[in-house]
């Protein structure tokens, strides 16, 4: 499978929607909210791109899981580690930052737990929290990876809407439960549909790329607009959907021009998203040398120079150094 350079520009502008809502929020106090669906972006694209992975190129459960592992578990423990030492070393930077051996190592270890500063089911690094749900999805792809492709298929649409509807009933407060059964799970077997019918090789014409992708925008700038947050699996989910699947479309129908920068952002975008709150958070410590506008075009720029620095130094050899190249190799679309 041809790597699909409309993803890596779905990466990087999803990355940067995120940015953007963490960045308004420390200039103006509030955050533009529809910024965060970058998020509900990638867990659509995680779901297309696991399905064609797999379908293209045979693993077994175990060389999955050790792929996913390989590509996210490094720089997520390196960023983490650093943020515990550095507030251990320096609690006057972190005033608000309550550092528990616990909840350290339940985010680590991806397990939803309350975070001790402020009781929300956050780890430690907070744009960890997606992290935790893309690595159950991996775990439950791992399982469907035993059964034949069309019942694998069935397998995950059933799991995810079995965990969901789990969740609608419900009505405790265990973390993990209330974690894990959240409706915004769909985006990952949404974006697995759409993998299957890539798999398939018969793309709708060119056209169709270009309406689901004026719905997809048209969504989200309504919701942004009126201000409509919830539910979010619908509101954000949806034009998620729609985004991925025109990208998707219209490559398949075109080639797509490659923008080295844009490009080099996709590329980048996994350490830009796990880095950005702490770039934002030491160019705050200054804040009082800037204007709002000033910091937070500084706050952007700041974090992708960032992320593609940690990218370049620390993701990137990470993974070139412990990914086992005889039984796994990285995936085109990854």
């Amino acid at each position: 499978m041809a790597r699909l350079i409309s993803l890596q520009y779905l990466r990087a502008l999803a990355a940067f929607g995120v940015v953007v809502f963490h960045a308004q929020g420390f200039t103006y106090g509030r955050a533009l909210v529809i910024g965060s669906a970058g998020v509900d972006v990638f867990f659509v694209v995680s779901g297309f791109v696991m399905w064609t992975m797999t379908a293209y190129r045979t693993q077994t459960p175990a060389d999955f899981l050790l792929n996913r592992i390989i590509r996210i578990v490094p720089m997520y423990w390196f960023v983490t580690l650093s943020f515990v030492f550095a507030a251990m070393i320096f609690p006057a930077l972190f005033p608000r930052l309550v550092v528990s051996a616990w909840h350290t190592l339940a985010s680590l270890v991806f397990f939803p737990m309350r975070s001790p500063s402020n009781g929300e089911i956050w780890p430690v690094l907070v744009p960890g929290w997606t992290l935790n749900y893309e690595m159950f999805f991996y775990a439950i792809f791992a399982a469907a990876l035993f059964l034949e492709s069309t019942t694998r298929l069935w397998f995950l649409l059933g799991a995810f809407f079995a965990l969901t509807l789990a969740g609608r009933i419900y009505a405790g407060s265990n973390p993990p439960i209330v974690f894990f059964t959240d409706p915004i799970m769909l985006e990952f077997p949404a974006g697995v549909l759409l993998g299957r019918a890539f798999e398939q090789d018969r793309p709708p014409p060119l056209r169709w790329g270009y309406i689901s992708l004026a719905a997809g925008l048209l969504l989200f700038l309504v919701a942004a607009r009126l201000g409509i947050e919830s539910p979010r699996v619908a509101v954000w989910g949806i034009p998620a959907f729609l985004l991925v699947a025109a990208a998707v479309i219209i490559e398949k129908n075109q080639d797509v021009p490659l923008v080295p920068a844009l490009a080099l952002l996709g590329d980048a975008s996994y350490s830009i998203y796990l880095t950005h709150t702490l770039t934002i958070s030491a160019v705050a410590k200054f804040k009082a040398y800037f204007n709002p506008a000033s910091f937070f075009v500084t706050s952007l720029i700041l974090s992708a120079m960032v992320g593609v620095a940690a990218w370049r130094i620390f993701e990137r050899p990470f993974t070139e150094i412990l990914r086992p190249r005889l039984r796994v190799q990285p995936h085109l679309a990854e």
